[in-house]
């Protein structure tokens, strides 16, 4: 991409950030007021239960992922891998384009622990195809819960399409010489867009690694609990502060809020932390579960500042903390005084700087 072209895309994301976050911001005005009473009198015991249940949440991603790693036999760190989630939430809630760079950082991550191109694939993958599958189970238990059996055959439709999909795709890599065609075209055009470089893996081989992965059924049953665990916890959180700040709406409504709350977000991926949207879609599915607007406002705020504020700001803490340790390690002197320095031994994989 030329430089002109990079600086037109910055700031026409730009525009639309501070578009939507001007819009909210005269939508929420006259509410935020109201909130911000609610806010001063907020529940510390609430508060500390939701800051709890946030953190579960991201520590069950964090074993998700983890998870997904040992599949394809590679250990990985509980911490490296917490760490990672932190760090990647950090940069995925903060910056324009968030989740197509945290998704850039969470792929050098696991590149610098050794995994491979498929083995990368099939994390992104599995993680993404459970906590979907776990996703729409919550959305099920919302709508049975507030007694709406409406939308439950639509939900049950969406879980059998997905775990269908997700069949279909492994069965086709376990059978590579189906796919073996059209990723060699894939790899060619990669290779010329990158100007003819001739380091790039060939077809066989990617396919062989990859078929060579049989995830147990117990993998995706405990990767489905793990997925579960993760948008549980996180909604946990939500109810949490609904009370906090002296909401008290049915389970039905809270689980309903929270999963167009994050459905919302999901559909603009360029948002960081789906700035307005997930907002939006949270305060008026409280609202017309029951709660005030002022009230459902309050929750929406104080559930904002515990993720992405605090989580975020973790991550960053995580994110600077990796760089001078690393810029540290390059620049430390040799011990023996007056003797060339000598060769250091390579790095542990947790330990290699990554850009951001």
């Amino acid at each position: 991409m030329t430089p002109p072209r990079l600086r037109r895309r910055t700031v026409l994301t730009a525009c639309a950030m501070v578009s939507v976050a001007g819009t909210e911001s005269v939508w929420v005005a006259p509410y935020a007021r109201q909130a911000a009473g609610q806010l001063a009198r907020a529940h510390l015991n609430w508060f500390l239960l939701a800051l709890a249940a946030e953190m579960v949440s991201m520590m069950a991603f964090a074993r998700l992922q983890r998870l997904a790693l040992g599949a394809g036999g590679l250990g990985v760190k509980l911490g490296s891998a917490a760490a990672t989630v932190f760090a990647a939430n950090a940069l995925g809630a903060t910056l324009p384009g968030g989740s197509l760079i945290s998704l850039t950082y969470r792929t050098r991550r696991m590149r610098s622990w050794g995994a491979s191109a498929p083995q990368i694939g099939f994390v992104h993958a599995a993680t993404g195809v459970l906590s979907t599958i776990a996703l729409a189970i919550l959305a099920g238990v919302g709508h049975t819960l507030a007694e709406d059996d409406s939308q439950l055959f639509s939900v049950a439709v969406q879980v059998v399409a997905t775990c269908a999909l997700a069949g279909a795709v492994l069965a086709l890599v376990h059978h590579p010489a189906t796919l073996r065609r059209p990723v060699s075209v894939l790899l060619r055009l990669w290779s010329r867009l990158r100007h003819g470089a001739a380091d790039h893996p060939s077809a066989e081989g990617l396919l062989d690694e990859l078929a060579a992965m049989h995830p147990s059924a117990r993998f995706w049953a405990r990767g489905l609990g793990l997925a579960l665990g993760n948008w549980s916890a996180d909604l946990a959180c939500l109810l949490a502060v609904c009370h906090a700040v002296g909401a008290s709406p049915t389970l039905g409504t809270v689980f309903l809020a929270y999963v167009a709350a994050m459905t919302a977000a999901s559909a603009m991926p360029l948002l960081p932390a789906g700035l307005g949207t997930l907002d939006a879609a949270l305060v008026l599915t409280l609202h017309h579960g029951g709660t005030p607007t002022s009230s459902a406002t309050a929750a929406d705020l104080l559930y904002r500042l515990i993720t992405p504020g605090l989580v975020s700001a973790a991550g960053w803490v995580l994110l600077v903390h990796q760089r001078r340790r690393s810029t540290r390690r390059r620049r430390a002197p040799d011990s023996s005084t007056g003797a060339a320095p000598r060769r250091q031994p390579p790095a542990q994989p947790e330990e290699q700087p990554l850009p951001l």
